[in-house]
């Protein structure tokens, strides 16, 4: 913008970029500007949803999008989910972070949920321990039983 040069407009609503502009314009120019801003194309922003879900892959989202919800568009938890140890991974100014969420704790409102932004991978644990007792009894129900016998 000519007078007050250029404004980052990504990961903001219509409503706050107005107001951004209203105060650049209120610093030095006008008195109680009032500006409208409407858009024209939105961009699509891409998240990885990956782990013990239903659907890995790379989802394109057309908004704002929370960690339940990129959960419920990947299908769902996987049957050996361990929704206590969900990782979501972002790069801030080239430098990559993880943060752990509890799932249980956010749907029972104990905790926050979490607002995911472009480029963010979210990986959700395996409970490996539980597939592989699952293994067992299914495929050697007879070694299960001689193991009770035994005690």
């Amino acid at each position: 913008m000519p007078l007050i040069g250029t404004l980052p407009a990504s990961g903001k609503t219509a409503a706050e970029l107005a107001n951004d502009i209203n105060a650049r314009l209120n610093t030095r120019y006008l008195r109680n500007a009032r500006t409208a801003v409407s858009v024209v194309t939105a961009t699509n922003y891409t998240v990885t949803v990956d782990g013990a879900v239903i659907k890995p892959g790379i989802y394109d989202i057309p908004g704002r999008l929370m960690l339940s919800q990129a959960l419920a568009v990947a299908g769902g938890a996987a049957q050996f989910a361990k929704m206590n140890e969900i990782v979501v991974f972002r790069d801030i100014n080239g430098q990559r972070y993880a943060a752990r969420f509890d799932m249980n704790d956010i749907r029972t409102g104990q905790a926050p949920d979490f607002q995911l932004r472009q480029r963010d991978t979210v990986v959700v644990g395996y409970n490996s321990a539980a597939a592989f007792f699952r293994d067992i009894v299914t495929t050697l129900p007879s070694a299960a039983a001689v193991f009770v016998a035994l005690r």
